[in-house]
């Protein structure tokens, strides 16, 4: 049975998110988020090679890079300045496995707002509740560093996503209708959900309950 405590605590607080960011085992320990470093853009590049991350409408209107180092380039400039965290599978007997990132990319102090995103998981883990297991790590440490709200933008076609941000908890609040122009000068919509401080001391004990349940293995 997993353990339900947690360093989040319903006080009300400033936002304060630290430049440094820490290490976050998840619940299970199967997960820990680490800060994201030079050395692990390599292994983003690789991952972001596959066709089913681009399919749900991945890069916010931009190119897909051809060449290895295009796609290098991309991950540089598009982390820039943001708090990423990557994400590494701890399983495997010949040490943590880099299997994507999530973070933070944006934060509002008056409003205690933070959006997250920058989350891409490697399609060889998906299905093993990955996702729901690093944003239960995420938002415990984002809410009790003050956050009042966090909201994610997700492109209409990224059912996955919406699907399972659904299934955790947050509410779908809306389309953003021609939120932003693409490359090709073509409008997307966007999907915005959030999730609240007062929603989250229940949101978080259905989403440990549900990591009780059986899951795929990788093994």
């Amino acid at each position: 049975m997993l353990s339900g405590r947690s360093s989040y605590r319903k006080v009300t607080m400033t936002l304060r998110l630290p430049r440094a960011l820490p290490t976050l085992p998840t619940a299970t320990g199967r997960f820990v988020l680490t800060p994201f470093s030079t050395g692990d853009v390599q292994a983003l590049a690789h991952i972001l090679g596959n066709d089913e991350i681009w399919a749900t409408g991945f890069g916010d209107g931009h190119h897909r890079p051809v060449t290895h180092d295009e796609m290098v380039c991309f991950i540089n400039v598009r982390h820039e300045g943001l708090r990423i965290f990557a994400v590494h599978y701890t399983g495997l007997p010949g040490g943590p496995l880099f299997v994507g990132t999530t973070g933070i990319t944006e934060s509002h102090t008056p409003t205690q707002r933070v959006k997250i995103g920058r989350t891409i998981i490697s399609p060889a883990f998906w299905g093993m509740n990955v996702n729901h297991e690093v944003k239960l790590a995420l938002l415990d440490w984002v809410f009790s560093r003050g956050a009042g709200r966090v909201e994610c933008d997700v492109d209409p076609r990224n059912h996955r996503s919406i699907s399972s941000l659904k299934r955790f908890g947050f509410t779908v609040e809306g389309t953003r209708r021609r939120s932003s122009q693409r490359i090709d000068g073509s409008w997307r919509d966007i999907v915005v959900l959030s999730l609240l401080t007062e929603e989250w001391p229940t949101t978080r004990q259905k989403a440990l309950l549900a990591l009780d349940k059986p899951r795929v293995s990788l093994l």
